[in-house]
Protein backbone atom coordinates (compact mmCIF):
# COMPACT_ATOMS: atom_id res chain seq x y z
CA UNK A 1 0.00 0.00 0.00
CA UNK A 2 1.28 3.22 -0.78
CA UNK A 3 1.88 5.80 1.67
CA UNK A 4 0.88 9.82 1.46
CA UNK A 5 2.82 12.21 2.83
CA UNK A 6 6.23 11.99 5.05
CA UNK A 7 7.72 8.80 6.41
CA UNK A 8 7.81 8.16 9.85
CA UNK A 9 10.90 5.73 9.81
CA UNK A 10 13.59 7.02 11.47
CA UNK A 11 16.67 7.46 10.17
CA UNK A 12 19.59 7.16 12.54
CA UNK A 13 22.42 7.46 10.60
CA UNK A 14 21.46 11.23 8.82
CA UNK A 15 23.23 14.22 10.52
CA UNK A 16 21.60 17.46 9.84
CA UNK A 17 24.47 19.64 9.05
CA UNK A 18 24.13 22.91 10.47
CA UNK A 19 23.91 26.40 8.03
CA UNK A 20 24.52 29.25 10.86
CA UNK A 21 27.66 29.70 9.73
CA UNK A 22 26.96 30.37 6.29
CA UNK A 23 24.24 32.42 6.81
CA UNK A 24 26.42 34.71 8.96
CA UNK A 25 29.04 34.87 6.26
CA UNK A 26 26.16 35.63 3.99
CA UNK A 27 24.53 38.53 6.44
CA UNK A 28 27.74 40.12 6.58
CA UNK A 29 28.45 40.36 2.93
CA UNK A 30 24.64 40.89 1.49
CA UNK A 31 24.88 43.84 4.09
CA UNK A 32 28.24 45.40 2.31
CA UNK A 33 26.61 45.10 -1.23
CA UNK A 34 23.34 46.82 0.22
CA UNK A 35 25.75 49.54 1.68
CA UNK A 36 27.85 49.47 -1.96
CA UNK A 37 24.73 49.67 -3.90
CA UNK A 38 23.45 52.82 -1.80
CA UNK A 39 26.19 54.55 -2.08
CA UNK A 40 26.61 54.05 -6.13
CA UNK A 41 23.09 55.43 -6.34
CA UNK A 42 24.23 58.73 -4.48
CA UNK A 43 27.61 59.00 -5.98
CA UNK A 44 26.39 58.27 -9.60
CA UNK A 45 22.82 60.48 -9.34
CA UNK A 46 22.94 63.11 -11.84
CA UNK A 47 23.11 66.77 -10.40
CA UNK A 48 20.01 67.73 -12.14
CA UNK A 49 17.71 64.65 -10.51
CA UNK A 50 14.26 65.93 -9.82
CA UNK A 51 13.52 66.73 -5.95
CA UNK A 52 11.36 63.24 -5.72
CA UNK A 53 14.16 61.16 -7.03
CA UNK A 54 16.50 62.73 -4.69
CA UNK A 55 14.17 61.79 -1.94
CA UNK A 56 13.92 58.00 -2.86
CA UNK A 57 17.85 58.38 -3.44
CA UNK A 58 18.57 59.56 0.20
CA UNK A 59 15.51 57.25 2.33
CA UNK A 60 16.95 54.41 0.28
CA UNK A 61 20.80 55.00 1.61
CA UNK A 62 19.43 55.85 5.03
CA UNK A 63 17.05 52.71 5.29
CA UNK A 64 20.13 50.69 4.46
CA UNK A 65 22.70 52.32 6.73
CA UNK A 66 20.14 52.94 9.88
CA UNK A 67 17.85 50.10 9.58
CA UNK A 68 18.85 46.67 7.13
CA UNK A 69 22.71 46.54 7.25
CA UNK A 70 22.61 47.11 11.49
CA UNK A 71 20.59 44.52 11.57
CA UNK A 72 21.49 42.11 9.54
CA UNK A 73 25.28 42.26 10.88
CA UNK A 74 24.31 42.04 14.62
CA UNK A 75 21.83 39.11 12.97
CA UNK A 76 24.76 37.85 11.53
CA UNK A 77 27.47 38.20 14.40
CA UNK A 78 24.66 35.96 16.70
CA UNK A 79 24.60 32.96 13.77
CA UNK A 80 28.58 33.49 13.92
CA UNK A 81 28.50 32.69 17.59
CA UNK A 82 25.73 30.16 17.32
CA UNK A 83 28.16 28.48 14.93
CA UNK A 84 30.86 28.00 17.34
CA UNK A 85 28.34 26.47 19.81
CA UNK A 86 26.94 23.99 17.78
CA UNK A 87 28.83 20.62 17.43
CA UNK A 88 27.67 20.01 13.71
CA UNK A 89 28.21 23.62 12.41
CA UNK A 90 31.01 24.92 10.32
CA UNK A 91 33.32 26.71 12.91
CA UNK A 92 35.30 28.08 10.46
CA UNK A 93 32.75 30.29 8.77
CA UNK A 94 31.32 31.04 12.00
CA UNK A 95 34.54 32.62 12.92
CA UNK A 96 34.48 35.13 9.71
CA UNK A 97 31.04 35.84 10.28
CA UNK A 98 31.73 36.64 13.41
CA UNK A 99 35.13 38.73 12.07
CA UNK A 100 33.29 40.38 9.46
CA UNK A 101 29.98 41.24 11.21
CA UNK A 102 31.93 42.63 14.14
CA UNK A 103 34.19 44.97 12.32
CA UNK A 104 31.19 46.32 10.21
CA UNK A 105 28.93 47.06 13.43
CA UNK A 106 32.67 48.95 15.56
CA UNK A 107 33.23 50.72 12.47
CA UNK A 108 29.81 51.55 12.48
CA UNK A 109 30.09 52.84 16.00
CA UNK A 110 32.96 54.42 15.71
CA UNK A 111 31.27 56.44 13.04
CA UNK A 112 28.43 57.39 14.86
CA UNK A 113 30.71 58.64 17.37
CA UNK A 114 32.68 60.48 15.14
CA UNK A 115 29.33 62.12 14.02
CA UNK A 116 28.12 63.06 17.43
CA UNK A 117 31.06 64.85 18.41
CA UNK A 118 30.72 67.42 15.63
CA UNK A 119 27.16 67.94 16.36
CA UNK A 120 27.96 71.12 18.64
CA UNK A 121 29.98 72.61 15.53
CA UNK A 122 26.78 72.91 13.78
CA UNK A 123 24.91 73.95 16.35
Amino acid sequence: MAQWGRSTAAIPDAVVQGRLGKRSVVLALSAFAAGAVAITILVAMPSDASQFTQNIATGFFMAVFLLAAPLAHVTGAVFGVMALVRSNDNRALGILGIILNGLSVMAGLALLAAMASTIGAFT
